[in-house]
Parts: structure tokens; C-alpha cells; sequence
């Protein structure tokens, strides 16, 4: 994941999904359809609208909260998917609308289904990443969800000053 800043407040998230093998296997037999191994631009528009698009009902298992209280109705402006090494990944972008400062408050992002169908996890190391300068003195925190974040297994928290 990275956090998109722009004068010092968050734009936009960056996600990268890599898949299980289960799923990788029987989503790339659907959508390459001329089994070579990579996403022609219109296997990976059949791919989205197939698999991707839908999400959008669960604004795509991403939860944000900046501003004291909760970002919903989230857009995707950049989706791409690949094969790398037998596996689907899915990159896409979230816009922060309007962009959070965490200097005025934490700004913390969760992937979390709530229904329990699809897990979430984080590699052990080099999973976050920053885009832009953020202020001297921010601080990342990834640790279980308390109060609104209850049951989000791991949240990142952006904090900036005090």
C-alpha cells in the first residue's frame, strides 16, 4: 500500500493485490483468454468488470477515516492486473476526496472484508510505501483496530505532529 501525499496531505492510496494460488489459477483461466500469459487491454476490462467492478458495493474492502469521521463511496482511478510468477495482482488507486491532512487528525486506512470472504495480510516487510514529502515528525502505525476500527485486523495509522 502507499499513501499518495500531495502538499503534505494524503490524495490518494495505492493498493497491490497479489492473489492466492486458487484464485490466481481459476481467474486467469477465465479472463486470459488466449492463455499467453499476460492482460491484453480488453481481457483486463473483462477481468475488472467480471471480478473487480462489483466490489464497488463494499467500496472495494477499503475503509478510510481522516477528519474525525468516515470516508465512504470511494472511486478507483487507475486499475491495472497482471501475471507475475502464476499469480493474479491487481494494483488500483483510491482517490482521498477531499485530501486528508494528518496533521489535523490521524488518517487511517483499513482492508477489511466484513462478511469474512476474502483475507487480508500484509507482507512481513516492505508493504508500505510513500509517494510525495509528508512533514517532519509523521509517524505510520499498524496495529488491531480500536473503537470505529474494532475487528480491522491490522489499520494503518498516518499521524502528523502531537
Amino acid at each position: 500500500m502507499a499513501f499518495e501525499i500531495d502538499e503534505h496531505r494524503v490524495k490518494g492510496l495505492t493498493f497491490v493485490w497479489r492473489f492466492d494460488d486458487y484464485y490466481s489459477s481459476n481467474t486467469i483461466r477465465s479472463y486470459d483468454r488466449d492463455r499467453d500469459g499476460a492482460f491484453t487491454p480488453a481481457e483486463m476490462r473483462a477481468l475488472r468488470a467480471g471480478t473487480f467492478d462489483p466490489l464497488g458495493r463494499s467500496d472495494y474492502h477499503v475503509h478510510v477515516w481522516a477528519g474525525g469521521g468516515r470516508r465512504e463511496g470511494h472511486a478507483i482511478d487507475r486499475f491495472t492486473a497482471s501475471i507475475e510468477e502464476g499469480r493474479l495482482v491487481i494494483e488500483f488507486s483510491v482517490p482521498v476526496t477531499p485530501p486528508a491532512d494528518p496533521g489535523e487528525g490521524p488518517v487511517i486506512v483499513s482492508l477489511f472484508d466484513r462478511r469474512n470472504v476474502v483475507d487480508f495480510s500484509f507482507r512481513s516487510s516492505g508493504f508500505l510505501g510513500v509517494a510525495g514529502e509528508l512533514k517532519p515528525g509523521c509517524k505510520f502505525r499498524v496495529g488491531r483496530g480500536k473503537g470505529e476500527q474494532s475487528g480491522h485486523p491490522r489499520p494503518i495509522t498516518l499521524r502528523c505532529g502531537g
